[in-house]
């Protein structure tokens, strides 16, 4: 009997041709490692979306953070969201919840009426940098994006 490629009526999928592209994608892959790396649209994380804006379009952390009642935190806190973790610890020691839980239900939460995702295109490279040798993701920081006031009064370091 002829070894002949069957399709089911369902699919029309023709693996050895997926099997041959997925070859070629991890070639492809492989030869980039040592070549220049694409330039980072967002190297600070939040802080590099999280720009300033009038009212409530202000997306600056803490603009964001005041209109949710979070307090005065962003403004001890000098690194965004590294100082964060005081209180939002990722292992959940913390005093308040883990940031990354909060952080993925704010940014993919109903995505198709989310801004973060129709229309910044977010994804998780958007956040997180991803290390090509190690495979390990990390999260990105960056100063914070805003002078703190106290007393009505700006707070220079």
């Amino acid at each position: 009997m002829k070894n002949v490629l069957v399709k089911s009526k369902e699919s029309s999928i023709n693996r050895p041709m997926i099997l041959l592209a997925l070859i070629a994608l991890t070639l492809a892959a492989g030869a980039l490692v040592g070549k220049k790396a694409f330039a980072d649209d967002y190297p600070n994380g939040c802080v590099s979306c999280h720009v300033e804006g009038t009212g409530a379009l202000d997306m600056r952390i803490n603009a964001v953070l005041s209109r949710l009642g979070h307090g005065k935190a962003a403004d001890r806190s000098k690194v965004i969201p590294a100082a964060c973790d005081r209180c939002h610890a990722s292992s959940g020691d913390g005093p308040a919840s883990a940031l990354r839980n909060l952080i993925h239900r704010a940014h993919y939460t109903d995505p198709d009426a989310n801004l973060f995702v129709t229309q910044y295109a977010g994804s998780c490279l958007h956040c997180h940098a991803m290390d090509g040798a190690s495979g390990k993701a990390s999260v990105k920081s960056g100063e914070r994006n805003w002078t703190p006031i106290v007393g009505g009064e700006p707070i220079t370091e």
